[in-house]
């Protein structure tokens, strides 16, 4: 076993780094950012403050930490974001009424009046991923994201 993992290190084609899963993974991802950033530079915002957006959007008034978890973000990271975004007038932070060491946030009007827009630009992107499978196919895409995804 050892000796046919030496072989294929040594292998002409192993040193391309396409071989490599995290590689094509890597290229994938680079490419879905250039289109979010491009795409949502319009907005002045990121790909990480669209999500961010998009997770408020879902739940508006959602606590700080449970924002954090569910982006799986940390807190500090998260912070620097939603600075940016307090700035940009897209979200607003409060206190919690039932927990005054807990944050709320809140989409603004403004967020609100263009999450729509930046929602169909993600949804467009996800059709066009989904145009190139079958519907069995995707599924398993899908599955095989979350398998990857999990700790």
């Amino acid at each position: 076993m050892v000796n046919e993992v030496n072989n294929t290190l040594t292998n002409e084609n192993s040193r391309n780094p396409s071989r490599y899963v995290c590689y094509k993974l890597s290229r994938v991802m680079r490419k879905v950012h250039r289109y979010y950033e491009g795409n949502l530079s319009q907005y002045g915002i990121t790909p990480s403050q669209f999500y961010v957006l998009s997770a408020v959007w879902e739940k508006d008034g959602l606590k700080f930490k449970e924002l954090a978890k569910s982006l799986e973000m940390d807190g500090s990271t998260l912070t620097s974001i939603l600075d940016r975004l307090e700035r940009l007038d897209l979200v607003e932070r409060g206190n919690d009424p039932e927990d005054r060491r807990s944050l709320l946030v809140f989409l603004t009007e403004q967020a609100k009046e263009n999450i729509i827009e930046m929602a169909h630009l993600a949804e467009k992107l996800d059709q066009e991923i989904k145009e190139r499978f079958t519907e069995e196919e995707f599924a398993t895409f899908e599955r095989v994201l979350e398998k990857l995804s999990l700790d």
